[in-house]
């Protein structure tokens, strides 16, 4: 699983910039929901700039956090040095667990929202 996530974070790996800005115009456009401005009127795009920074802000996070993954220690290496590399690995793969359940969650919470925003 760890190894996946860091094929994925390789190609997100150079769409980063583009992230940091897409993110930062999504987050705009929820301020200027939120306040009254003379450039939107009413709140119709609040909904999908939410979403917008959530998906990006995930895909951000797993192309920072699992960039670099540890290795596997080699089998001739000191107790020390295997316990150090399998301890950087499981807490990898917990960051991995975490990091997929909070990506069920947003998909979850983007049907949701979606179905509400083409409701009203």
């Amino acid at each position: 699983m760890i190894e996946r996530f860091h094929t994925i974070a390789t190609s997100l790996h150079r769409f980063r910039p583009l992230l940091v800005v897409l993110g930062a115009l999504s987050l705009l456009l929820v301020a200027l929901n939120l306040f009254e401005n003379r450039w939107l009127q009413g709140d119709e795009l609040l909904i999908p700039a939410i979403l917008g920074f959530c998906w990006l802000i995930t895909f951000y996070s797993i192309a920072s956090v699992f960039a670099v993954v540890p290795q596997r220690a080699d089998a001739n290496a000191g107790i020390l040095r295997r316990l150090g590399a399998g301890l950087k690995r499981g807490l990898m793969w917990i960051l991995a667990v975490v990091m997929l359940g909070l990506t069920l969650a947003l998909l979850l919470l983007t049907y949701q929202l979606l179905r509400a925003w083409l409701m009203a």
